[in-house]
């Protein structure tokens, strides 16, 4: 094999850089697909204990599994929201099915979406939607 050229060396990064660019770009562009609410339990009106979070209907329990503490928030159960990252500002889609507070602390179990993983934060980091599906994209505001 011949030594590369210099000159054709550079195009090529620049095009792969590029491409990486568009991708990333479209990937944050990519419109959430927000999943009806009647999909998810929930518990209303108390605090969630252990038989809630085992049957999924809740993702924590404040205090010990036998003596829950938390008293519940009275926000609309299931609903649409953010999780904002406090340090990167990163909006991450979500369905918020819990929210107690205990200690003075407010507390939000979520299921991130799209994978559904379950996820608690403090209710300040959640930017709430309510219960009609939005239709914006994470990287834009609503």
């Amino acid at each position: 094999m011949g030594k590369p050229s210099p000159g054709r060396a550079v195009p090529c990064v620049v095009l792969a850089a590029g491409l990486l660019l568009a991708a990333i770009a479209l990937a944050r562009e990519t419109a959430i697909v927000w999943p009806a609410l009647s999909e998810f339990k929930v518990v209303v009106g108390r605090a969630a204990n252990a038989d809630d979070v085992n049957r999924q209907a809740a993702i924590f329990v404040l205090g010990d599994l036998k003596h829950p503490v938390g008293q519940p928030i009275d926000i609309a159960l299931p609903q649409y929201a953010y999780h904002v990252d406090q340090q990167t500002g990163q909006r991450t889609p979500c369905i918020v099915v819990q929210a107690e507070e205990a200690g003075g602390q407010k507390i939000v179990g979520a299921l991130l979406l799209p994978e559904r993983g379950a996820f608690a934060g403090l209710l300040r980091e959640f930017e709430l939607l309510g219960t009609t599906a939005p239709d914006q994209s994470p990287g834009k505001a609503p």
